[in-house]
């Protein structure tokens, strides 16, 4: 008996995936899903942990972790990705000091910022309304 395994659990009305996904097996199939649909998110937009996990039925944990373990950035593009009340969470596996800054969280900002992504000048929060129009 020949047993298929599937390398994706994404449905086939979604975009189509990005190449690092199409010709790599890495991540678990939830970690898959996550990224896939971080691949939604525009350049210059972002969208936060519990969009994320409402879309996926899971918890905004469960897609820090998967996006911690992202393999593929920048072409799966985690840096979009943002804490619920605009702060920008964690990057790179680290979460901020308590200063509440780090070397992974200026890294995250620069990107954001290159993409066009506006910053509150005295919180530091991301400025704007979540992309929530997954595919």
């Amino acid at each position: 008996m020949t047993v298929t395994k599937s390398t994706s659990t994404i449905p086939s009305r979604s975009i189509p995936l990005p190449s690092p996904l199409q010709t790599s097996a890495r991540g678990t199939p939830f970690e898959r899903s996550v990224w896939a649909l971080t691949c939604q998110i525009p350049p210059g937009s972002f969208s936060t942990y519990a969009i994320l996990a409402a879309r996926l039925k899971s918890s905004p944990r469960a897609v820090g972790n998967a996006l911690r373990r992202n393999p593929f950035a920048p072409a799966v593009p985690c840096h979009r990705v943002v804490a619920t009340g605009g702060t920008l969470g964690g990057f790179k596996g680290k979460i901020a000091r308590r200063d509440g800054e780090g070397i992974t969280l200026q890294e995250k900002r620069t990107l954001l910022r290159k993409e066009g992504v506006k910053f509150d000048a005295v919180s530091g929060k991301v400025l704007g309304t979540p992309f929530t129009a997954f595919v």
